[in-house]
């Protein structure tokens, strides 16, 4: 979609797509290009039409009768994993052509660095003179919208949070293949209102298991508040807006390296090639340890990363001006075409939009230090610890509009959605009256949270910066109520951070 983006605004040139139906990872190509409106030929017909180029993204397209020259575009960064041969007859470089589908045609093979062309015919010898070296879009589209990443972070309501972006290719040795726990795990260690996580999943995932079927897999992290990218989601720009990224030897560990995107790096599996740009990056990112704590490797990664980093091993994969020509103009010259004058448009990768849901239970861990309360919170769902760590007291805190009974009858803290109002009251009572487990139920006033604690009255909590949100400030307060009766004081908060006074006041 990059190179024929290419053309636009070029009336001399008619775009048609075909989809290889022999392909066990077509699922979603039609979809998408149905979406973007694009004329489809049935590919039982394609050899019957006549052409003037051939673009294609696979190497294991089937080319014959097809009378074009063929632009071969590589779907990833380089040719970093040998994989089972589809004959079975042993290992195949990944995005090398077979012999009989470059004899008798002129094909061009679409590489982003020298080292990959040289690596190509050293396996290949038979597509020397076959290369061409051109600017990857990916990454030259990835740089430009560095400039959006605070419009990114917007869309996506990260606010002040650290965004942890989790990419896995595809595949046993893959991130998710090896470690299918750690969405889970990683929203059980990070909290939520000091981290976001976010999911990126290689498109044969979703095409080979099936939506229903990954979305299944994900379930307790989704519900736990896991963003989760859709295989047509603009993956890019979840990496301009990351803070760190945790991945595998596929490509969008380098992408994430151009991007100067802190890396953990999981341990590479005997699939990647010695040598390669990732080869590389896997002795030189931090190393993922899944048996260690997960968020101080976060923390550490981020804290020790500099910018520039990466820039030795990503200058050896991504080519730049005058050793790169541009995709366009290779098309251009395939289609025996003069290329327009005018410069097609560098446009940023669209905003992420990815699945998403927000958790209505929480474990909810706090503990006062000398004049305040520190507060963290987890997704009840993914939460396993049976008590709080030395110091720290554990409660569970659940929305109102939790579904699942189980959580509502044990719930300490109930979390009105609705506004204190002059009813609000009674109402509390009822449902302290309904639900005996609880502690104290909470509703958002005008600069803060009303509080009504069973048999103690009500404490009104004031937040002057409104920095905190209703199920915090009630934490807050249920921690202040273990050794202060009288509650008229001025308490810090600390989330994180973030540090913000507030205010508690008993009204009877």
């Amino acid at each position: 979609m990059d190179a024929v983006a290419s053309l636009s605004g070029d009336h001399r040139v008619q775009v048609v797509f075909a989809v290889n139906d022999s392909s066990p990872f077509a699922d979603g190509v039609q979809r998408l290009l149905d979406d973007v409106g694009a004329t489809v030929v049935p590919w039982s017909q394609a050899n019957q039409l006549s052409f003037d180029l051939v673009v294609t993204a696979s190497e294991n397209t089937e080319l014959a009768g097809l009378d074009a020259p063929v632009l071969v575009l590589p779907h990833g960064v380089g040719f970093q994993k040998m994989l089972p041969d589809s004959r079975g007859t042993g290992r195949r470089l990944s995005g090398a052509l077979r012999r009989e589908d470059v004899q008798g045609r002129r094909v061009v093979v679409a590489v982003s660095h020298p080292d990959q062309a040289a690596q190509l015919v050293t396996h290949s010898p038979y597509l020397a003179g076959m290369t061409a070296v051109v600017v990857d879009p990916v990454r030259e589209r990835l740089t430009a919208s560095s400039w959006f990443r605070d419009r990114y972070r917007t869309a996506l309501g990260i606010g002040n949070r650290g965004l942890v972006v989790l990419s896995s290719t595809w595949g046993r040795q893959s991130l998710l293949g090896r470690w299918p726990d750690l969405p889970a795990r990683l929203l059980a260690e990070l909290p939520v209102d000091e981290y976001q996580v976010a999911a990126v999943l290689h498109p044969n995932v979703w095409s080979g298991h099936g939506v229903w079927q990954v979305r299944s897999w994900l379930t307790r992290a989704r519900e736990a508040g896991l963003m989760v990218l859709p295989p047509e989601g603009s993956w890019p720009a979840l990496l301009v807006a990351a803070d760190c990224v945790i991945a595998d030897h596929g490509s969008v560990s380098l992408y994430a390296a151009a991007a100067d995107r802190p890396l953990l790096l999981a341990p590479l599996g005997d699939e990647t090639v010695p040598g390669t740009a990732i080869s590389t990056l896997g002795g030189t990112a931090a190393r993922l340890d899944i048996s260690g704590s997960l968020r101080d490797q976060v923390t550490t990664a981020v804290s020790e990363h500099h910018p520039g980093r990466y820039d030795e091993i990503t200058v050896k994969a991504f080519a730049t001006p005058p050793a790169a020509r541009s995709v366009r103009s290779v098309v251009y010259e395939l289609l025996a075409l003069a290329e327009p004058a005018y410069e097609p448009p560098l446009a940023g990768f669209p905003v992420p939009e990815p699945e998403t849901a927000v958790p209505t239970a929480y474990a909810v861990y706090t503990r006062q230090f000398a004049d305040g309360v520190e507060v963290r919170r987890f997704p009840a769902g993914v939460d396993s610890a049976a008590t709080a760590p030395p110091g720290w007291w554990r409660l569970l805190a659940v929305d109102e509009r939790e579904w699942d009974l189980r959580l509502l009858h044990s719930a300490a803290i109930l979390v009105s959605p609705d506004p204190y109002a002059a009813d609000g009251q009674m109402r509390a009572r009822e449902v302290l009256a309904r639900l005996p487990g609880a502690e104290m139920t909470v509703a958002p006033t005008v600069d803060g949270v009303m509080v009504t604690v069973r048999d103690a009255g009500r404490v009104e909590v004031r937040d002057p910066g409104r920095r905190w949100n209703p199920m915090l400030l009630a934490a807050v307060a249920w921690t202040v109520l273990q050794s202060d009766t009288q509650v008229v004081e001025s308490v810090v908060v600390r989330v994180g951070d973030l540090v913000s006074p507030v205010s508690l006041h008993r009204l009877e």
